[in-house]
């Protein structure tokens, strides 16, 4: 992308460089691939998810997680329904499709099936409580979703009538995944002072980076996507640190998490008790350094920065805000050198310890798979 954008590919910056567009820079060929990587994903998990179809009391589970996969490639195509020539508006259209309704509408969509699947397994929430919260995702995704994708299109010529429904309908989104998380959590607790916490106890740690997820899907997806979504807020602060300080929450809050609750569940299948108990201690680690140095690159970098950002779009304009004379002025770059902090407890304390972990396990797997 950087030979691109220095003129070292001529005539195929496009393909290989950057297209332009905000938020969905990457050039075209890299977007193919991407499009060529998902659809294989998803061969994998319909290869792995038919046998499930053939038993009655999970099919209609299955169906849905299918259906939810397949949202994840199919819907990505519109990234490559325009290029370089496209009228702006037709291009804005498509971009914010890919930017709201595929990052923030059929990623939820997946990860509240994936949560709902998990929790419904481990006996967490009823089949019949997991199976309304995916469907009432799946109505706000492609009933709303799309109308709620309209909350961006400030400067395509939207109307204010438009722009209200498009908010409003935005901000339903984040509703399933939370209330499923909360219902999880009370069951939770249910389980570890019952007589049975077998389940509980066994996938204590999955549970949490699971639960997790609820949490920063709450804060990141709904606290901090409301301070920058709601009209007429947007209008001032799209494309400021808040925009940053949303997605870092969101994406891996929700989805990094969904990642590591998902690897955490098949380490523990896959490990016996005494194993678990060598890792457990970094797991552990890990769960509060991820958080932690999230939570400290929000509070102490991000956050600051979009506020003291968001001053000046009131006070200078929001062109001056946006300026490479502003973001590269020593107050704003403080905080980017203050993200440091939350950088390495995000590092140090979570993400090394979770590959230890990781590597015990295989490590015992591997040593016994010799014997």
């Amino acid at each position: 992308m950087g030979g691109g954008l220095s003129g070292l590919w001529d005539g195929m910056t496009f393909w290989l460089g950057s297209q332009g567009w905000e938020y969905l820079e990457i050039g075209r060929a890299w977007q193919w691939l991407l499009i060529v990587g998902l659809l294989f994903w998803f061969f994998l998990v319909v290869r792995n998810t038919v046998p499930a179809l053939k038993r009655p009391p999970v099919r209609k589970l299955s169906i849905m997680f299918l259906i939810a996969a397949f949202s994840i490639p199919v819907f990505y195509l519109p990234a490559v329904f325009f290029d370089n020539t496209t009228n702006y508006t037709i291009v804005d259209t498509w971009r914010f499709w890919i930017i709201h309704l595929w990052v923030e509408g059929f990623f939820e969509l997946f990860a509240t099936t994936m949560v709902a699947l998990t929790f419904i397994e481990l006996g967490l929430v009823s089949k019949q409580m997991g199976l309304r919260l995916i469907f009432l995702d799946a109505t706000l995704i492609f009933m709303g979703g799309i109308i709620g994708t309209g909350h961006h299109w400030y400067f395509s010529g939207m109307t204010q009538p438009n722009m209200m429904l498009s908010s409003c309908f935005s901000a339903l989104e984040v509703v399933p995944l939370v209330v499923l998380c909360v219902e999880a959590w009370s069951f939770r607790k249910t389980a570890l002072l019952g007589p049975d916490q077998t389940m509980a106890k066994k996938f204590y740690w999955p549970l949490m980076f699971m639960l997790g997820v609820g949490f920063w899907n709450f804060i990141g997806a709904g606290v901090l996507g409301f301070l920058i979504n709601m009209p007429i807020v947007s209008y001032f602060e799209v494309g400021t640190y808040l925009t940053s300080n949303h997605g870092h929450a969101a994406m891996f809050g929700v989805f990094g998490m969904l990642s590591l609750a998902l690897c955490l569940m098949v380490l523990r299948e896959s490990a016996s008790d005494e194993v678990w108990a060598k890792a457990e201690k970094w797991i552990k680690c890990s769960f509060w350094g991820l958080n932690i140095g999230l939570m400290l690159m929000l509070v102490l970098s991000l956050m600051p920065a979009g506020f003291l950002q968001l001053w000046d779009v009131f006070s200078s304009g929001y062109w001056h805000a946006r300026s490479v004379e502003f973001t590269n002025s020593g107050l704003l770059s403080f905080f980017g050198y203050f993200r440091m902090p939350g950088d390495l407890v995000f590092i140090f304390f979570g993400a090394i310890p979770f590959f230890i972990a990781s590597w015990k396990v295989w490590r015992f797997n591997s040593k016994t798979s010799v014997k």
